[in-house]
């Protein structure tokens, strides 16, 4: 009677409260899933070979590719299977139809590329409306030619434009020719009837067309660039055309401004609207990395249904930066990224806590879903390591981390679909100084087609102050540094960039904040500026006035550019900037009040901002300032959560103060997809990051949690017990005995071995270790590279991060225990041993030759090199 009764209250009692952000997060959907790149090379892709590799990457919890054709590695080889076909024939486009299909029926959805290589050209595409620049000749008249057009002649000298000659970089077999003209509706248009119609003729069912980053080297102008300059900065541009090549005339400044400018408005208005305009008609969205050369401003987001950005190298302002303050501003929730490009050098080198790093960088960046670069096409024929794209980490099932491939993909899933909660929480916007970067270049650095025209966001990211460094690579990445976004970031806040793309009609001033979009900024910071349009500064003066601080560094502005009303411009910047900052006097931090806001100005960007950036309640404040630490912070009504990720190789360990987190703070872990409730109770927690971890902190405000689950044991080494050994190394078939671990590579036979290893060995473990509550622990030392553990006869897990260790608590039992540990390291000890490879009969190369032998002489460490520890840990949470 009692059972029933309970039942009955159980069946009227209210429901209970539920965390509907927690209940996700242990097995998201597949939206949030990690995609990939999928070079295919050639083409030359068969309807069996695509179909078997989506089945892999479904398994390993992959859910998007990018397909994205380019040039043949292999030449024809009838007996291998492998057959070269012409870009857009019946055959490409019969194999793009079924790919598709197969995908949906997987539940991949598919992306494609517009075209072949980058950017957007090829065999169709007349020089008549191939990418152009502007030239000059001064010493003697030019010989121009059919393809040349005459603009000016002032003096000696002759302005004509001329195609830049570019062709398409690393085209696929028929697709080779010249880059489109991206200045030009006419050239996009014929791009599209020639390529974009086939292609989603052929293969209903894409998700999103894309468009990679622009790097139209050499392209600043067009045929009717004339005529759209003058309509739109109403003055003509032909008697200015010295002041482009000549920085020491007079009116440089402002004629390179408005010309820049101009060629900002034509990749938004004849290329990435009517790009977006086209894509929509069909049925299919717009993916983006809207950046690059032509120059290209944040506008351009306005029309991307998908924004996208690359890079990683968080302490600077990169493209991954660009795109997220973007999406944020025009309230795109997802931002994604080309990630993990150029990870390590040479290829076969990565790991897969290389790759989890790296996804946490691009995480930091503002970054919530990851497409991986990526995902090499390769029959059977081409063998191990099979055919592999030169810029990428060779995710593919010849790598021999390739089974453990779903670890990764389940944390970025995980990650992915946190950071995708809520809004983004960002306290700090920072004026990107364009307008100072198009004021300073011109075109006099010869015909060089890297050098003759701007690239915005590059400009911009040095023009704050990053040495020159290498674009991709960790070591690059964790190389590079800004100050002032070192330091921001490490004062406990998170920042966008933000431009002229900010002024819109919904922009607005909301209880001190500048809000638009997802975000509402309270601080924002002129870093450096010179000049700055009237415009703007009137918006963040208002901003100011109602209550926003805003920061100058190091100068104050002082002008303003554009040949129009050059004058009335300069002077109303001068007035507002006195205004709001008082008289300039160098060497000294000031703080004025303005209304209900602050303007202050900062002489560094280091010691003294850091300092008045403590003073204005981070949002999250650490007992001592650290940039290895990173965060990103979402959050919803009372829901706030953050993103934590230790970027060093030490481990961490400290009390944070998290500002905006009420209730009860609740941790979550993507690498295991638990939650459970976190001893402190408040918003200030103490935390410990081992090397390269990362974790959520949860606060649930008003909401209650499910059932809290114990935390896991904390490691606390009380005892240690070493494997005596001998081990028994199962490699190949074979049985080796050692005494002592040692790389593989100097066991003989196995100097360029790549693939698996078993270890087995017997530790006895005394009686007294396992009392209830106690943890123990199985410590690897060091393995090269990943380690999947039994212990008698069980699973215990896999070990793929530092430190190589893991609770096997209740596998272990009193005395003599059974330890086997599989270990797999890197594809680039077999990649040593084999031939060069020969492509000499390839026709044409259009690709880097491979490098690793070059760059690495001597296999590299492999296997488990312990020392092998059982250790009693601290006591275990028991339920």
């Amino acid at each position: 009677m009692m059972r029933i009764a309970l039942l009955i209250l159980l069946a009227f009692a209210p429901p209970a409260f539920s965390n509907d952000w927690e209940s996700g997060f242990a097995d998201p959907g597949p939206e949030h899933a990690v995609g990939v790149y999928w070079w295919w090379f050639g083409p030359a892709q068969t309807k069996d070979e695509v179909d078997r590799e989506l089945r892999v990457m479904k398994e390993a919890r992959i859910g998007r590719v990018l397909i994205f054709p380019i040039y043949p590695i292999a030449a024809d080889g009838p007996a291998r299977g492998i057959r070269n076909y012409p870009y857009l024939s019946a055959e490409f486009l019969d194999v793009l139809r079924q790919t598709v299909q197969t995908a949906q029926r997987l539940g991949i959805e598919v992306d494609l590329l517009l075209s072949t290589g980058w950017p957007y050209g090829g065999s169709w595409i007349p020089e008549s409306l191939s990418a152009r620049r502007l030239r000059v000749e001064g010493k003697s008249a030019p010989q121009i030619l059919p393809e040349h057009s005459v603009i000016a002649r002032i003096g000696p000298m002759v302005f004509f434009d001329a195609p830049t000659g570019m062709r398409v970089k690393r085209p696929a077999l028929g697709a080779e020719g010249f880059v489109m003209d991206h200045l030009s509706r006419e050239a996009l248009s014929h791009h599209l009837t020639e390529v974009g119609d086939k292609l989603l003729d052929a293969a209903p069912g894409i998700r999103a067309i894309h468009s990679d980053s622009m790097e139209v080297y050499g392209q600043n102008w067009t045929k009717n660039f004339a005529s759209e300059f003058k309509k739109r900065r109403s003055y003509a541009l032909e008697p200015h055309l010295p002041a482009l090549f000549d920085k020491e005339h007079p009116q440089a400044p402002d004629i390179r401004h408005d010309y820049w400018l101009t060629i900002s408005d034509l990749v938004v208005d004849h290329y990435i609207k009517p790009l977006a305009q086209w894509t929509r008609s069909r049925g299919v969205g717009l993916q983006a990395e809207s950046y690059g050369t032509p120059a290209v401003d944040m506008r351009t987001f306005a029309h991307v249904d998908h924004p996208m950005g690359e890079s990683y190298d968080w302490k600077t302002f990169v493209a991954s930066r660009w795109a997220s303050s973007a999406a944020h501003q025009f309230g795109k929730r997802i931002t994604a990224a080309e990630a993990l490009t150029w990870l390590r050098q040479p290829r076969y080198i990565s790991t897969l806590e290389d790759m989890k790093v790296g996804a946490d960088l691009h995480f930091a960046c503002g970054i919530n879903k990851i497409i991986a670069h990526g995902y090499a096409y390769s029959p059977p024929s081409a063998g191990v390591p099979g055919w592999g794209y030169y810029a990428s980490v060779m995710l593919n099932d010849r790598n021999t981390l390739w089974p453990f491939f779903p670890l990764l993909s389940n944390y970025i899933r995980r990650a992915s679909y946190a950071l995708s909660l809520g809004k983004p929480r960002v306290d700090i916007g920072v004026y990107l100084p364009e307008d100072d970067v198009r004021a300073a270049q011109g075109l006099d650095s010869g015909p060089d087609l890297y050098k003759t025209s701007l690239n915005l966001y590059m400009a911009t990211k040095y023009h704050l102050g990053t040495g020159a460094v290498p674009e991709f690579g960790l070591p690059a990445a964790y190389a590079s540094e800004t100050p002032l976004i070192k330091t921001i970031l490490s004062a406990g806040f998170g920042f966008d960039g933000f431009d002229h793309a900010i002024l819109r009609p919904e922009l607005h001033t909301e209880g001190g904040r500048l809000a638009i979009g997802d975000v509402a900024y309270r601080i924002a910071v002129l870093p450096n500026v010179k000049g700055i349009s009237t415009a703007m500064l009137e918006r963040l003066a208002d901003f100011c006035r109602a209550g926003g601080v805003l920061i100058a560094t190091r100068r104050l502005p002082d002008t303003a550019y554009g040949l129009k009303d050059r004058e009335r411009s300069v002077a109303r910047v001068r007035e507002l900037v006195a205004e709001l900052f008082g008289k300039q006097q160098s060497g000294e931090t000031r703080r004025r009040t303005y209304g209900k806001g602050l303007a202050i100005f900062v002489p560094d960007e280091t010691k003294e901002l850091a300092a008045v950036l403590s003073s204005l309640r981070p949002q999250i404040r650490l007992g001592h300032p650290d940039s290895d630490l990173v965060f990103i912070q979402r959050g919803a009504e009372e829901r706030e959560l953050y993103f934590l990720a230790n970027t060093s190789d030490r481990k961490k360990t400290f009390r944070a103060l998290f500002r905006d987190g009420k209730s009860r703070p609740r941790m979550w872990d993507a690498m295991t997809g638990q939650a459970w409730d976190l001893p402190d109770d408040g918003n200030s927690v103490a935390l410990t990051l081992e090397p390269y971890a990362s974790i959520f902190v949860a606060f649930e405000g008003l909401v209650e949690t499910t059932a809290a689950k114990s935390a896991p044991a904390a490691f606390a080494e009380r005892a240690s017990i070493a494997a005596p050994g001998p081990w028994l190394l199962d490699i190949e078939g074979r049985q080796v005995k050692l005494d002592d671990l040692k790389s593989w590579t100097a066991i003989p036979d196995y100097h360029y071995y790549s693939g698996r290893g078993d270890y087995r060995t017997e530790i006895r473990i005394p009686a007294n270790w396992l009392n209830p509550g106690d943890s123990v622990w199985l410590d690897l030392g060091s393995v090269k590279e990943v380690a999947d553990i039994s212990i008698n006869g069980k699973p215990a897990g896999v070990c793929w991060m530092r430190p190589y260790r893991l609770e096997v608590s209740d596998l272990v039992r009193p005395g003599m225990n059974q330890i086997k540990i599989g270990v797999t390291n890197l594809l680039i000890n077999a990649v040593l041993g084999q031939p060069t490879p020969d492509f000499s009969k390839l026709k044409v190369i259009q690709f880097p030759l491979p490098t690793e032998k070059k760059m690495i002489k001597e296999p590299l460490p492999s296997g488990l090199l312990g020392p092998v520890r059982v250790v009693q840990g601290g006591s275990r949470n028991l339920q």
